[in-house]
């Protein structure tokens, strides 16, 4: 019996594209991308802006509607070399606080206009790390000691992470030149500041995730990222060779249909965050090319096949263009899969599991 299966497994990759073998399965590793330049969301109400939180009450807030990637340019009276922070929670929604910071320095003269993507002048990371903010309100958090070397002009706060809102709020914000948070805060009333989000573009509802691409069920992926947004998968069978993919048009809207895909490989470990620009790992193109989905919905669409003899363990798939991108507010999908074969060893690992798995390409 082993015998017949390993002979059956040389024969499924022998016959290369005659025959497939689905590649994603549920609970396969996806996360959503969007390769757009880096852009800025950046909004808050004219009574919550970031002026507030260098009043010294903590009673009045910064808040930006952007959520994560959203923070500030400061720039005290004079330069100074910021080595510890404090920051005060605001008046309600813990989820808002922030969790994840990443401090920057420049001597640029700041020609970044409020509510801007803030990356106009040339920007040293200082440190990242993360902050313990307490759950009570309106209360100062701990001391966090930050890595710094140099004095610099201007500052650049940005909170990469809340502790879960979409929305990002801080009731005040003090940074010292000491390392302990003791001594005066080097910025403070009347400094310069502005508001400032760098983020990337792909973003979903919560019940609209990449997960459910693979789920086996209708439910959809959506992103607001509109064209070139996509998804980072890295197949649970292992290392593979596609040459083939299928995607299933989601409920509604048939304008968020995509029209052209590309798809990508790599064999790094993958670093990019979901809701990344997917630029953290080497990526090779593939192939490209147009689909063309049927206008029902929850329908399958049509088997569309490319050369590639290169195996990967993490794919790339992005939709730069749209069926009515003028018209669509978002891409959308409801599954996708990719046909291929996994490497010998993967199959041989699967051993008749793998078989039961083979199915005739559709011409």
């Amino acid at each position: 019996m082993k015998k017949l299966a390993f002979a059956l497994i040389v024969a499924v990759v022998a016959c290369g594209s005659s025959y497939a073998i689905p590649i994603l399965r549920p609970g396969d590793a996806v996360i959503a991308i969007d390769t757009d330049p880096l852009a800025s969301r950046s909004s808050y109400p004219g009574g919550e802006n970031p002026t507030f939180i260098l009043d010294g009450d903590p009673g009045t807030k910064y808040l930006n509607f952007g959520g994560n990637f959203t923070g500030f340019i400061v720039t005290p009276s004079a330069p100074a070399q910021v080595q510890s922070f404090v920051m005060a929670t605001a008046n309600d929604a813990e989820g808002r606080d922030p969790k994840v910071w990443k401090l920057y320095g420049t001597n640029d003269p700041i020609t970044s206009t409020d509510n801007s993507t803030g990356l106009a002048e040339n920007w040293v990371l200082v440190d990242s790390g993360t902050v313990a903010l307490p759950a009570d309100r309106l209360t100062v958090g701990p001391v966090v000691t930050v890595n710094n070397a140099a004095a610099y002009a201007s500052y650049k706060m940005v909170v990469e992470q809340t502790k879960g809102a979409t929305i990002m709020q801080v009731g005040d914000v003090l940074m010292y030149a000491s390392t302990d948070g003791s001594g005066a805060s080097v910025i403070g009333p009347g400094n310069p500041i502005i508001a400032v989000q760098a983020a990337p573009d792909s973003r979903y509802p919560g019940a609209e995730g990449p997960a459910n691409i693979i789920d086996g069920t209708l439910a959809k992926y959506l992103n607001f990222g509109k064209t070139n947004s996509g998804f980072i998968v890295t197949p649970s069978i292992g290392s593979s060779i596609i040459d083939a993919f299928q995607i299933t048009t989601a409920n509604d809207s048939p304008e968020r249909d995509p029209l052209s895909w590309e798809i990508y490989g790599t064999n790094d470990a993958i670093a990019t965050e979901d809701n990344g620009q997917g630029d953290a790992e080497m990526w090779a193109l593939i192939a490209s090319g147009l689909v063309f989905l049927p206008m029902e919905r929850d329908t399958v669409g049509p088997m569309v096949s490319f050369a590639n003899g290169d195996a990967y363990t993490s794919y790339k798939m992005i939709f730069p263009l749209l069926r009515d991108g003028d018209a669509a507010n978002s891409m959308q999908i409801a599954e996708v899969q990719f046909y291929g074969v996994p490497e010998p060893a993967t199959l041989a690992l699967l051993g008749l599991g793998a078989i039961s798995l083979v199915r005739k390409r559709r011409a």
